[in-house]
């Protein structure tokens, strides 16, 4: 048994944009269990299965009332819904929910890290670079130590891992934050991938796939996605893991 998991930001598309239509046809073509969409709106998701979403409230004007910052899909129901995670997390790009799978009842944290200069030049003007970014890391840890269920979280980290040109102190920060997790969306394309999706280690993931920032029309977002096959590890009678 394993599941299928993807994650992608639309940069702002919905189906009434040029790259909507496409960008839909690539995420079913997906037939992903769990996908985590940044950037983007439901109508990019599939019509069957089920969406939440982190809310509208960002900081920014909302250019068109579809666009959410973080969305989480899944074949089955979710429940348990949070939008918050915690007051201290910068808002609107943070949902979780709990659905059920063939590897057992799941957590999924659908995240939008912020980008190194939100709210410095545009917005609320009042951050320093990487303010909001290091905030979001800072309390987004608490949350994965203390899910008591197996956990995904996915979506735009907003950093390049391994790392880019970011400043040292803030990968340092992002690592600190996910050392409970395995990042499973580790590559060796450059550059890098800052959108990723990482899980508890009673899991493990084959057959990454990079989803392409263009198709044979051309380009279809700023980023490029990925999609991971996830399997839960057998432990045995000894309390060791075996893959």
């Amino acid at each position: 048994m394993n599941l299928i998991i993807g994650t992608w930001n639309a940069e702002w598309a919905t189906l009434k944009t040029k790259a909507g239509p496409r960008i839909a046809e690539t995420i079913s073509q997906i037939n992903s269990d769990i996908f985590v969409l940044t950037e983007g709106s439901r109508d990019l998701l599939p019509s069957y299965g089920e969406v939440v979403d982190g809310g509208t409230n960002w900081g920014y004007q909302l250019r068109d009332s579809q666009h959410r910052k973080v969305l989480v899909w899944s074949k089955n129901p979710w429940r348990d819904i949070d939008q918050v995670g915690s007051t201290d997390l910068p808002p609107g790009r943070f949902v979780a929910g709990t659905t059920t799978t063939e590897l057992g009842d799941i957590r999924v944290f659908g995240v939008c890290i912020p980008w190194q200069s939100a709210h410095t030049n545009t917005g609320n003007k009042n951050r320093k670079n990487w303010q909001d970014h290091e905030t979001y890391l800072d309390h987004l840890k608490p949350l994965i130590i203390n899910s008591k269920l197996p956990l995904v979280v996915a979506g735009d980290f907003n950093q390049r891992i391994p790392k880019g040109r970011q400043p040292q102190r803030v990968f340092d920060s992002l690592m600190k934050t996910f050392e409970k997790l395995t990042i499973s969306t580790l590559q060796s394309q450059s550059p890098a991938l800052i959108d990723h999706i990482a899980h508890t280690k009673n899991f493990r993931a084959t057959e990454l796939e990079i989803v392409s920032d263009a198709d044979h029309i051309g380009k279809l977002s700023d980023h490029r996605g990925a999609v991971i096959r996830l399997h839960r590890n057998q432990i045995s009678t000894k309390g060791k893991i075996h893959g």
